[in-house]
């Protein structure tokens, strides 16, 4: 049996692997691209261009977006940077901006999104220790690829460009009889795929 350990920390929010899977499919943003007539408000997915498909199915994080209505159609620009786009804030997150939510309870929210995205493979979701008691660290075997897998736990730990909302959006959860909403407390998540020889 072989381990593969991957971290992604808030170091790595900027890098190129990392800007296509920060903001989750279906978010809204505001559009201010090189294309004058499609700037607005849209909704963002991952770029299904021939290029960025080609990427995936090499396992390689696409790094561009394709835009779509609010109504979901396919009309917008493709292949947009992510510079090119900004996350729209709704009043909601706005009023949960300082509201934090346990590593803990976290842990459980991911743990969630892991099995309803990927059933019938087990994942382990562990909170760290000590002085890493912020850290995330999911293992699993065999299943989904750790760049499927990182699709699920970025948006945890997605930090948008405007320097007042440096944060990632908003969760809630219920674990212990007790309902939790805020932002996510993930200092980093560790991902590790076991695989058997």
């Amino acid at each position: 049996m072989s381990s593969t350990d991957t971290v992604f920390s808030t170091s790595d929010l900027h890098t190129p692997e990392y800007r296509a899977l920060r903001l989750t499919p279906g978010a809204r943003v505001t559009y201010h691209g090189s294309v004058d007539a499609a700037h607005g408000e849209w909704t963002v997915h991952p770029c299904s261009c021939r290029w960025c498909t080609r990427d995936v199915r090499r396992g390689i994080p696409a790094p561009r977006y394709e835009l779509r209505t609010l109504e979901g159609r396919t009309t917008g620009p493709y292949h947009v940077r992510h510079t090119s786009v900004t996350p729209v804030i709704g009043e909601e997150e706005l009023n949960q901006a300082d509201m934090r939510v346990s590593t803990k309870a976290t842990a459980a929210y991911l743990r969630r999104q892991l099995r309803a995205a990927f059933p019938g493979v087990k994942f382990s979701v562990r909170c760290g220790q000590d002085r890493k008691r912020g850290d995330i660290t999911v293992t699993w075997g065999g299943g989904p690829s750790k760049t499927a897998v990182h699709t699920i736990t970025a948006p945890l730990l997605a930090r948008y460009d405007t320097p007042d909302r440096v944060r990632p959006r908003a969760i809630t959860v219920t674990t212990g009889g007790r309902t939790y909403s805020g932002t996510p407390n993930a200092a980093a998540i560790h991902l590790g795929r076991t695989t058997h020889a």
